[in-house]
């Protein structure tokens, strides 16, 4: 939502469609006291939620700046509430008539929240204003040349239902999951799968919070999403912006900023039941502290979950359940044009016992030891963003501590591979070391050119030890890892016509990984430098004032390493490449119809692939070439008042192409990749004897796939529909929160696989969550 700069005053385009109804409204609207709630959000997506809930219209003269709004929430009138919504920007709401308003300068103008923050581009008529910082610079969603797709997350209150990654691949078009179990996990975005198996390859997506990079090579923390903003999903590679391993996308998690303009809190309880299992519960509780008025403030999140589990051993019941807890402190100092910000957060989860069973549709399976799984992770970030002469300048930097253990039952193997009389059990530790530094500047004129410039350095250590444990314990193998990488940046792009607009980016790097692998009886030592570049290019044609297509190309690549290959044996594998090319087509036809297609082609050349050893273990090799292609398709539309409906398909194959030793495959299909994946969402908006609420019903569907493109482990999963529903209501400062997943009770085999030292007592399945309920209430200030 902005105005155009050549008009002296207009109706914002996305509430320019709430006139036609502005006849029907009462002369008293203004005046009149009801339930309203809006989110803090960009300016302009505020002021387009007030709109649709009261049915006014707003303009504003010029271009609206790029502000954020604060929360609104409870019965009042029209003015108290653009008033509260206004408050800080240095904007304010006069009336024109009973069902219109102007926003003009406020006299004596109030300080600014965020200084540094750039009015964005003007987004194409009649569109919702969608700002994505993912790209290193904040964007309208409207003009980005790149397959982006966004979930924003509940509101301040939480209602403790803390959403964690499982819950957002759902409603994220592109994203799928692997399901050995919380923070096991692996995230594949758009077919780039390369393995089911959590090995020493550095991961596809890089997972970020905010400006902070947080995995390299380890499993997803599953970090729960408690008081953000939003997530984003950047899809395809984005080597030109990230570096090396950003073959599949980015995945982009948005928290909430302290504000310095008022204080708020948060506190939230909740329970939950697996129909199957046992009683969970979580607690909740946010803080946000002006210590200096509009100039620096504090906010800190504190959360604890209890999940329950669902899967019985033999004198264990429902021994897969788990423990969580986490926080996070935040703290902003504002100084005319520069911001500090300086976060820290960490978050333990503990789970008991593995999830796999081996029966299908069974939820229990014969007794064997308890196989732990822990998974701790600490970041601390500073960011500083100020003016540099006409341009923004970002310094951002991180380190990560990141350690995941792991135990499993070894018996089947522990004799005839290590040598140690059964019951035996393998001991896995990783630690992982990430120091992250960045610094750039950017800057979007009037005229339309946008561009970025950066440095880049990346420092990376990861230490693995794994024991099996019996009678006695033997070291099976060690591995240290050194990963250094520096690098410039660039991206820019600039306008070739009115409507024609050309993207050039690139990354110049230089990577060099040591690598120490220890096995039983040996020791072997490698180094690998690799210099590259790796380009993107984009052409975007703004097709009216609807309709915005693009087609792009970007490309991304991992540098090689060494792999164990036996109990005395190591080997080196190869870098791998990854080119995409898409095109994609985005309609907004008002702020009630949004229409997103995108098609996109990838080769991926030299792919590396974790895979498991004749000992259990797990090694990396390359296994040849690849290709994938496939459709998205979603559609947002609000189609009455209080109405709102999400729909989302995508149809891919992801094949491998040729194999290194040139061997004929049955199945060529590259693993957990399902070939279609769709989901529905209906909601409704409404009032209630003085509480404004909502309801919706979510639907989900992920086709078959294939666990592995090796014939020895070429087991079918998948091919299962999922139904939710959530009730949320809202009065005053309360909230209260039901929710039901899986209703269907789906047991359907979501991951054929779940300890590689057991596969000889049969095939392996791993059941869906059962149906499970949930209540929470929050309480806000």
């Amino acid at each position: 939502m902005s105005g155009k700069s050549r008009s002296s005053w207009t109706f914002a385009p996305c509430i320019r469609a709430a006139l036609c109804c502005c006849a029907l409204a009462p002369a008293s609207v203004g005046a009149e006291e009801r339930p309203i709630h809006v989110e803090p959000a960009p300016l302009a997506q505020a002021l387009t939620a007030l709109s649709r809930q009261t049915g006014i219209a707003i303009g504003f003269e010029g271009r609206l700046p790029g502000l954020r709004s604060r929360r609104v929430d409870g019965r009042m009138t029209v003015e108290q509430a653009l008033a509260r919504m206004l408050e800080g920007t240095g904007l304010e709401a006069r009336r024109l008539s009973p069902t219109a308003y102007r926003l003009v300068q406020a006299a004596p103008p109030a300080s600014r929240r965020d200084p540094v923050r750039p009015a964005p581009p003007l987004p194409p008529e009649g569109s919702v204003d969608i700002i994505v910082t993912g790209t290193k610079r904040e964007e309208p969603l409207a003009r980005l040349p790149i397959s982006v797709a966004i979930v924003q997350a509940p509101g301040e209150q939480g209602g403790a239902l803390l959403p964690g990654t499982e819950e957002v691949a759902q409603r994220l078009d592109g994203l799928t999951l692997t399901n050995l179990g919380p923070g096991r996990n692996r995230q594949f975005i758009r077919g780039v799968a390369d393995s089911p198996f959590n090995g020493n390859s550095q991961s596809t997506v890089a997972i970020l919070i905010n400006d902070a990079r947080a995995t390299y090579n380890a499993p997803d923390p599953d970090l729960k999403l408690v008081d953000v903003e939003r997530v984003e999903l950047l899809k395809g590679p984005q080597g030109s912006l990230y570096g090396t391993g950003t073959l599949g996308g980015v995945y982009h998690i948005v928290t909430r900023p302290p504000d310095a303009g008022s204080f708020a809190a948060m506190a939230g309880m909740g329970a939950s039941l697996a129909t199957h299992g046992e009683m969970g519960g979580s607690a909740e509780a946010m803080v946000n502290l002006p210590v200096v008025a509009d100039r620096l403030a504090l906010r800190a999140v504190a959360y604890a979950v209890r999940e329950p589990g669902w899967i019985d051993t033999a004198g264990r019941g429902d021994a897969n359940r788990g423990e969580l807890r986490g926080g996070r402190v935040a703290l902003r100092a504002l100084a005319g044009d520069w911001t500090v910000d300086l976060n820290g957060m960490a978050q333990m989860r503990d789970v008991a016992d593995s999830q796999y069973v081996y029966a299908r549709h069974a939820l229990e399976r014969p007794a064997q030891p308890a196989e732990p799984h822990d998974n701790d992770f600490a970041l601390m970030a500073l960011r500083v963003a100020g003016k540099l002469g006409g341009a923004d300048l970002v310094y951002a930097g991180n380190w990560v501590d990141h350690d995941v253990s792991s135990t499993l039952d070894a018996s089947d193997l522990s004799a005839s591979a290590f040598g140690i009389a059964p019951p035996a059990l393998y001991l896995e530790q990783r630690r992982n070391r990430l120091f992250d530094q960045e610094v750039r500047l950017s800057q979007t004129r009037d005229d339309g050119l946008s561009w970025l410039a950066g440095l880049s350095f990346v420092d990376v250590r990861n230490h693995l030890s794994g024991v099996v444990r019996g009678v006695r314990d033997e070291t099976v193998g060690t591995g240290i890892q050194g990963v250094v990488e520096f690098s410039a940046f660039g991206d820019m792009r600039m306008p070739l016509t009115g409507a024609l607009s050309l993207s050039v980016g690139g990354r110049l790097f230089h990577s060099r990984i040591e690598e120490e692998q220890g096995a039983r009886h040996a020791r072997i030592e490698a180094s690998v430098a690799r210099s590259g570049f790796t380009p993107s290019l984009a052409l975007s044609w703004q097709a009216g004032a609807h309709d915005f297509l693009y087609a792009r190309y970007a490309g991304a690549l991992r540098p090689g390493g060494l792999s164990r290959t036996g109990a005395a044996s190591a080997e080196r594998f190869e870098s791998d490449e990854l080119q995409t090319v898409e095109m994609g087509w985005r309609h907004s036809a008002s702020a009630w119809l949004t229409i997103n297609l995108d098609a996109f082609l990838t080769t991926w050349s030299h792919m590396q692939s974790d895979y498991l050893l004749a000992d259990g273990l797990i090694g990396t090799r390359n296994v040849g070439d690849a290709r994938i292609r496939g459709v998205e398709a979603s559609v947002d539309w609000k189609p009455a008042a209080g109405w709102a409906i999400s729909a989302g398909l995508v149809g891919q194959s992801a094949l491998l192409t040729r194999t290194n030793e040139g061997l004929r495959l049955e199945d060529r299909h590259l693993p957990v990749i399902p070939d279609w994946k769709a989901r529905l969402g209906v909601n409704r908006h409404f009032d209630l004897s003085g509480w404004s609420g909502s309801m919706g019903v979510n639907l989900a569907y992920l086709g078959p796939s294939r666990l592995s493109f090796d014939p020895g482990l070429d087991r079918r999963m998948g091919d299962y529909a999922l139904a939710n529903a959530d009730l949320a209501l809202r009065r005053k400062d309360w909230s209260i929160r039901l929710s039901g997943s899986n209703l269907l009770d789906c047991k359907a085999d979501s991951f054929a696989f779940g300890n590689p030292f057991a596969l000889a007592r049969g095939t392996q399945y791993t059941p869906l969550r059962p149906r499970q309920w949930a209540i929470g209430f929050t309480k806000n200030w």
